[in-house]
């Protein structure tokens, strides 16, 4: 089976939605961002139904918002600016972004250190990237085919500094969160 398809059969099995579960410590990050600079553009990796479109609008002003996800949701909120595109790859000129957000996605993509030299060259200076993650001593981690990685924070971390990222803040977790900050 291709790896579109396993992800379509995995997303209707388990009805892939908004898998926001680190809430608190995305809002502030979201409000770090609107904080620096007043109104921002936030890119949502891995979009599938553009369910953080609608988070968005209802917790946070002077937010818009653009979906990617590398193939089509037929059950996708039709009012989201989305596109069909490989994260390793992204079609947005450089600075496009005040934030780029990865929630359950990061572990999905084959190529995660080129997705996120992409990820920093479509971020603004100043700009944000927020990953959430299953760990990956949790059992979720192996057990999902469409997972190709298993993730740290701590080392995680030291990738997004190695990548360039400063003010890089964890929050460890069965399911956790890291987010840094383009110079």
């Amino acid at each position: 089976m291709s790896y579109h398809n396993l992800i379509r059969q995995e997303g209707k099995k388990y009805g892939w939605g908004l898998i926001l579960i680190r809430r608190k410590e995305f809002n502030e990050f979201i409000n770090v961002l609107l904080k620096r600079f007043g109104k921002v553009k936030i890119l949502d990796v891995g979009a599938w139904k553009c369910a953080l479109y609608t988070y968005l609008k209802e917790n946070f002003k002077n937010v818009d918002y653009v979906g990617i996800d590398v193939i089509d949701n037929q059950d996708r909120i039709k009012e989201a600016e989305f596109y069909v595109m490989s994260p390793t790859y992204l079609l947005f000129p450089s600075c496009s972004f005040h934030g780029v957000v990865l929630l359950e996605t990061l572990e999905h993509i084959i190529d995660y250190v080129q997705a996120l030299r992409e990820f920093y060259r479509v971020l603004v200076n100043g700009g944000g990237l927020f990953i959430q993650s299953v760990i990956c001593y949790d059992k979720c981690a192996i057990l999902d085919e469409t997972h190709v990685h298993v993730l740290h924070p701590v080392t995680l971390a030291r990738l997004l500094k190695h990548l360039g990222f400063k003010d890089i803040r964890i929050f460890e977790g069965s399911t956790f969160c890291v987010y840094g900050f383009k110079p």
